[in-house]
């Protein structure tokens, strides 16, 4: 006798088809940023840069430069002792990363008579200014 094939169970019949695998999506890029401190010591002052990679944006930077000695020393590109710049990693690097960018920056600004002046007044002091004379 003679079998007949047999014809698919209901389980069988009810069992899923697998899916293709889907694509993986490309990591994402990092949205905290990654925080370098660099020394800088320019002509008489002490300076601390900060440096956040990847602020606000992947591939933005945010540069800050804080004067930490002597305090309430001028600096030809602030009049606070903090500066806060901007910029994109490409140009960070064409710079020569961040104690070169404000380096150069600092000698290029320092490089005027007004800043000479500037500079000039605060080494003289000032003999009749409150705290020369202890009050």
């Amino acid at each position: 006798m003679a079998r007949s094939p047999a014809k698919p169970s209901a389980q069988a019949a009810a069992k899923p088809v697998p899916k293709p695998a889907a694509a993986k999506r490309p990591a994402k890029t990092p949205r905290q940023p990654r925080v370098t401190m660099h020394p800088l010591v320019w002509r008489y002052a002490v300076c601390r840069i900060r440096h956040s990679r990847n602020h606000l944006e992947p591939g933005g930077s945010l540069l800050e430069l804080t004067l930490v000695t002597p305090e309430g020393a001028p600096l030809p590109i602030t009049r606070t002792g903090y500066c806060c710049h901007f910029m994109t990693e490409k140009d960070l690097i064409a710079a020569g990363g961040p104690a070169a960018f404000f380096t150069a920056w600092l000698d290029r600004e320092s490089a005027t008579k007004a800043w000479a002046r500037t500079e000039f007044l605060w080494r003289q002091g000032d003999l009749f200014a409150s705290e020369a004379i202890g009050e």
